[in-house]
């Protein structure tokens, strides 16, 4: 962090923490209208279910799904963990991101990208599928960025470069390993959204934290996939766990950048320090 003062420090963790959950509320209810055909802009927020407007004390991040018990006011359904479970996630990853990056410019870009993941990862998990328009935004981000650390002497020409190569690195690689996977075993190992996804990954942190990144992403996955499985008996009378459905792999990858952010360049120094 880049503040001395503590008490300071603790004013703008909180502003980020704050700022955090009002974003995950927003990133949220675009998701779902995103996913169900509707413009984020059209309307004011409305119950998922019956369809009644939103009123103010229903739209405060996490007090308002538990002071109302969880249910909505106007038709007493049930309303689902995942708003402010993802309005506290977004919180967290605001907040250690300011942490780890005080107030930059590269703090501003990160926290534009994990935005973005966030949106992918709701959008994955509903239509499996992680838009094209969240990659475009999240590639010119990082590449104003990149463009204004370079004009303000940040970074030098090679340095800019390296994150260019390691995208089309990444992705390239990654892609051939990906079409020698669904030739080996007859159906598709991994969808495109996720190779950009990928590719964007590249893009930001470079090829030597992507290693890190999609090893750590797979291990995501692989947790994820274990914990939704149910056993059940196959037609030979065998009980083993098997996947009752296709878990979506953005949020995983999604995960992964973000810890990435937090611990990936310590991580990889550390493990280049053991080789020298």
């Amino acid at each position: 962090m880049s503040f001395t003062d503590p008490i300071l420090t603790v004013y703008f963790l909180v502003i980020a923490a704050v700022f955090g959950l009002v974003m995950g509320s927003f990133i949220n209810c675009w998701a779902w209208r995103s996913t169900h055909g509707e413009s984020v802009l059209a309307g004011r927020s409305h119950c998922a279910t019956c369809g009644h407007e939103l009123g103010v004390r229903d739209l405060v991040p996490v007090f308002s799904w538990l002071a109302s018990g969880r249910k909505c006011r106007y038709c007493g359904e049930n309303v689902s963990a995942r708003y402010p479970l993802t309005e506290v996630v977004c919180a967290v990853a605001f907040v250690a991101i300011v942490a780890a990056y005080g107030l930059t410019l590269e703090t501003a870009e990160l926290l534009v990208f994990a935005g973005v993941l966030l949106f992918l990862s709701l959008t994955d998990l509903d239509e499996r599928i992680i838009p094209n328009a969240c990659i475009v935004v999240a590639l010119v981000v990082r590449a104003v960025y990149l463009a204004v650390a370079f004009a303000l002497g940040w970074l030098e020409a090679g340095q800019v470069l390296f994150y260019i190569g390691s995208a089309f690195g990444v992705g390239v690689a990654l892609l051939v390993i990906v079409l020698i996977a669904d030739r080996v075993f007859g159906r598709e190992s991994m969808g495109g959204g996720d190779l950009k996804l990928y590719f964007v990954a590249g893009f930001y942190f470079g090829w030597q934290q992507c290693l890190f990144l999609v090893i750590l992403s797979c291990v995501i996955g692989i947790i994820v996939a274990i914990a939704s499985s149910k056993p059940t008996a196959d037609s030979a009378g065998e009980g083993e766990g098997v996947m009752r459905r296709a878990i979506p792999f953005g949020p995983s990858i999604a995960a992964a950048c973000v810890i990435t952010m937090l611990v990936g360049a310590p991580f990889v120094s550390w493990y280049l320090g053991l080789l020298s």
